[in-house]
């Protein structure tokens, strides 16, 4: 893994300042939903280029068709990959309100306390298995996204086989891939903090860094990714 590659690429684009600033600006503006194929999308070219090994791997904001289909498949992949998450919130809240109702409903304090009792034990349960969850996650996303480069198509990142092995047989690069963005970004925000303390003009500045921040983060977990991807292309023998 070439980590400082992968932080100091995206400046050696004759054209970055422009592809941040787009990629900012679909980033602010994701709330409404509609931006959020696009940065998937992109994400993932950043890694099919990386992979393909392509001298220059930051794409062009161009073929927007192909960058929203591309994001379009990852978060569905990325959706179904969580229904578990979703489910067990959705029972945990049913059985919370239910449980909420026949204590009120007996309206002793035995009962109450009991009800109260048994809305704890199941959001320790269900705490449990989110973190439990979100580690798997941590693992399987990566991999999700190496799997989609290597095939191109939807139906592969169901092959849950191939993207679990994937996880698998990657696991501490993956940790190095989570380790390094932390790590770069709380140095980031850090900085961010110092400016603050200059006035006015410090927290222009703060704020127009942490506009490209998630960018810059993203576009280096893609790099890493895709190295990840060409490591295990050559393994697998992929053309």
């Amino acid at each position: 893994m070439d980590i400082s590659k992968a932080f100091s690429y995206v400046m050696e684009d004759a054209n970055w300042v422009i592809k941040v600033v787009i990629y900012a600006v679909l980033s602010f503006f994701a709330l409404f939903l509609l931006p959020i194929p696009l940065i998937l999308g992109y994400n993932v070219a950043i890694t099919r280029n990386v992979k393909n090994g392509l001298e220059n791997p930051l794409p062009e904001w161009d073929d927007f068709g192909k960058l929203f289909m591309d994001g379009l498949y990852i978060f569905i992949a990325q959706m179904v990959y969580t229904l578990p998450f979703w489910l067990i919130s959705c029972i945990a809240v049913v059985a919370t309100v239910g449980l909420g109702g026949l204590g009120g409903a007996v309206g002793s304090d035995s009962a109450a306390a009991a009800s109260a009792m048994g809305i704890w034990g199941i959001w320790m349960v269900v705490g449990c298995l989110m973190l439990l969850l979100v580690v798997v996650a941590i693992f399987i996303m990566p991999a999700l996204i190496i799997q989609y480069v290597y095939h191109d198509n939807l139906a592969a990142c169901f092959r849950f086989g191939e993207v679990f092995a994937i996880a698998r047989d990657n696991i501490g690069d993956i940790l190095i891939t989570l380790v390094a963005a932390i790590g770069a970004g709380f140095v980031l925000f850090m900085i961010i903090g110092v400016l603050s303390f200059i006035p006015c003009l410090g927290s222009i500045i703060g704020w127009l860094l942490s506009m490209v921040i998630t960018p810059y983060l993203n576009m280096a977990l893609s790099h890493m990714y895709g190295q990840i991807a060409a490591k295990n292309k050559k393994l697998a023998g992929f053309a």
